[in-house]
């Protein structure tokens, strides 16, 4: 199946260490997708997947490097004291949901799995890969051409307590997400990452995701 192998961004490496993840040179691990940092402004610009053949694409604007292989990661993550049970899911914005989500699917052979209307305007679909969920999501609020990788969230298994021992000046209090039963606490733009990050309790359903916000 396709999987995500690892997100690309650039931004600072004690922003994300002071949540609590740990870095080997210039990468740590979301569960079983590593999280590949070199300097700059904060942003997401790229990732690797597992698509069963070797080439480098742009995918809708999204720089993509496609692997025929990738080996299985056996060691747990942690973020601070707690484990990191996977990427729940990864947001992608476009200012055309059918052409990204058909750009997307041709790309790594996928297919959409459902839709969603948010409200005012805004509609996500949901790609699900072995490991985690492609969300792209549209809206007035998006004004720029082409496709972009915009944040992530993770889940844990004790969201509760890891945003507890981070306190409210770098997370937002927990609160209920879209799913019923599942809870999600977002992190604060000024502590610098400069990608949209969230935690979530564990998954309920394999094909359940929850916007960032």
């Amino acid at each position: 199946m396709t999987t995500l192998v690892s997100l690309h961004a650039h931004g600072q490496q004690a922003a994300w260490e002071s949540l609590g993840l740990t870095f080997q040179a210039n990468r740590c691990w979301l569960g079983d997708v590593s999280l590949v940092l070199t300097e700059g402004s904060g942003s997401l610009t790229g990732w690797t997947i597992d698509a069963g053949r070797d080439e480098i694409v742009d995918i809708d604007g999204i720089a993509t490097t496609l692997v025929s292989s990738s080996q299985p990661v056996t060691s747990p993550s942690r973020i601070g004291d707690e484990l990191i049970t996977g990427l729940d899911h990864v947001v992608v914005n476009t200012d055309n949901l059918d052409r990204t989500c058909d750009a997307l699917c041709a790309a790594l052979g996928v297919d959409v799995r459902r839709e969603r209307d948010a409200g005012r305007g805004v509609v996500q679909r949901f790609i699900k890969l072995s490991n985690t969920i492609i969300e792209v999501v549209t809206g007035p609020h998006i004004t720029s051409e082409g496709a972009s990788l915009w944040g992530m969230v993770i889940s844990v298994d004790d969201m509760e307590a890891w945003a507890a021992q981070c306190g409210e000046a770098v997370t937002s209090p927990p609160k209920q997400a879209t799913q019923p039963g599942r809870r999600i606490s977002t992190v604060r733009s000024a502590v610098g990452l400069g990608v949209p990050f969230a935690v979530m309790t564990p998954h309920i359903s394999s094909d359940s995701s929850s916007p960032l916000s």
